[in-house]
């Protein structure tokens, strides 16, 4: 076989491999639309962890076809370049996601999509103005909340909308069961608190929650919420004002071996340990049980 020929067969396989790759990610079509063009896709996407083996399968084979064309020299240098380039950046690209499977800054102005966050208790609304933005709630304040338990996902009665005595959001997604998650988040009112839970189950009965109590002798709490009650596994003993219009960032963590750790500005206040919730946890809680919250930043992130 002349090398003209070796070359022309050596690209249609490549193509053949790169069409196959739009069915399972679309990492490549507008990158390459010439080979995408009249390709018919043999295979349908998939989904789960189907997929991600699938993917991986098609990134090794290509990047295999792609060092035999090279060390033949059956394409263009530049072609492969830019075929190595595109396994690269997609690679990069799933290590972010894998590393942080959840983000939402509000950014877009909504909460509506992209993720879709559900009301069930008070009024949440994006404040896109003003040195307070991001997601707001703002309650009256009201006795002592930390017991809440689960339900908090089902939308409360109309009775109780007219005049809440706790506003509540959450997102559904899919979480590691090791994690680190934070909010950043303005707070104007020197009452109430503001909960962050990652929590498992339709009704959210098991979470591990951490508590900003503005005013209180504990202004943090870190709790794991069950059906039956809330358990304190740690908390700062002493009093902390956030209210200064500026932005703070509250997180929590728990690692494979069940140690969790509370920081406030990058500063540890809690440690802790706990192993009782195992597996991955099915979304994000916010709760206002009481003053006025300026919601910048939600995020998860894996922990090995």
């Amino acid at each position: 076989m002349d090398n003209s020929r070796r070359k022309s067969v050596s690209i249609k396989a490549l193509a053949a491999l790169v069409s196959a790759g739009i069915a399972l990610g679309s990492t490549f079509v507008t990158s390459i639309p010439a080979l995408a063009e009249n390709a018919v896709p043999t295979y349908q996407p998939w989904t789960g962890t189907q997929q991600g083996k699938a993917t991986q399968k098609l990134l090794t084979d290509l990047k295999a076809k792609v060092a035999q064309a090279e060390k033949d020299q059956a394409a263009s240098p530049d072609f492969l370049e830019d075929l190595k380039k595109l396994i690269a950046d997609y690679e990069a690209a799933t290590m972010v996601s894998q590393a942080q499977p959840f983000l939402d800054n509000f950014s877009d102005n909504e909460f509506a999509t992209n993720p879709t966050w559900k009301v069930t208790a008070g009024t949440w609304q994006v404040d896109k103005s003003g040195s307070n933005r991001g997601l707001v709630s703002k309650i009256r304040q009201q006795a002592n909340l930390n017991s809440l338990l689960g339900n908090l996902l089902n939308p409360q009665g109309t009775a109780q909308q007219a005049n809440p005595q706790y506003a509540a959001i959450y997102t559904k997604a899919k979480l590691p069961g090791f994690f680190t998650a934070s909010t950043k988040f303005t707070s104007k009112d020197r009452y109430g608190g503001l909960q962050l839970s990652l929590y498992q189950g339709a009704s959210a009965q098991n979470q591990y929650r951490v508590s900003y109590q503005p005013g209180n002798s504990q202004a943090l709490l870190l709790q794991r919420v069950a059906a039956s009650g809330a358990t304190l596994l740690g908390s700062y003993n002493g009093a902390i004002n956030l209210e200064d219009g500026n932005a703070h960032e509250l997180t929590f963590s728990r690692d494979s071996t069940g140690k969790m750790m509370v920081l406030l500005d990058g500063q540890t206040v809690i440690a802790a340990s706990d192993k009782s919730l195992t597996g991955d946890f099915d979304g994000i809680l916010l709760t206002n049980v009481g003053g006025s919250y300026w919601i910048r930043e939600v995020a998860v992130k894996s922990l090995p």
